[in-house]
């Protein structure tokens, strides 16, 4: 009897629970499907955008040119959204330090190749310094740039730069 009278209690509290919490969801505006389908951030190719030019390495980032213009098909690339997959990851803040954009980097820094009489090991490589550019809107406040690694989908700061 005890047994049952305690599941009557819980199950009436989660009653109670979701009628005061089903108001709270009413103002929220639906979820679609392709907006979880989205791989990258919109970029219009026709209107000028700020372009970024960044050399790093797993150590650390640092800026080799801005301007301002079309951007190019690989910078639009590299606008894409971060997923568990990648190693690395851009954060853009505006000048209070809040996040713009987070951009998935996949593994730049780590360069893989097959070699002769390293057949018996399955990959060959090793850490390079890697140049990306990426194309963020005309009009959005980019004050820093933050690199971060990801493992096990926790993100760890490597390193912070100030854009201006």
């Amino acid at each position: 009897m005890g047994n049952k009278l305690g599941k009557m209690v819980k199950l009436k509290n989660i009653i109670c629970i979701l009628t005061i919490s089903l108001p709270l969801f009413a103002d929220l505006p639906p979820i679609y499907k392709k907006d979880f389908e989205q791989n990258s951030y919109s970029l219009d190719v026709e209107k000028n955008a700020q372009l970024f030019s960044i050399s790093g390495n797993r150590l650390g980032i640092s800026i080799k040119d801005i301007s301002i213009g079309k951007p190019s098909a690989i910078a639009i690339k590299n606008m894409k959204l971060l997923s568990p997959e990648d190693k690395y990851a851009l954060k853009i803040l505006d000048a209070n330090k809040k996040e713009i954009f987070m951009i998935g980097l996949g593994d730049p820094f780590y360069i893989h190749a097959q070699h002769i009489d390293f057949e018996d090991r399955d990959f060959f490589g090793g850490y390079v310094d890697a140049n990306i550019d990426i194309a963020l809107p005309f009009d959005a406040d980019i004050s820093y740039f933050v690199l971060l690694s990801q493992e096990n989908r926790f993100l760890k700061k490597i390193s912070e730069i100030k854009v201006k």
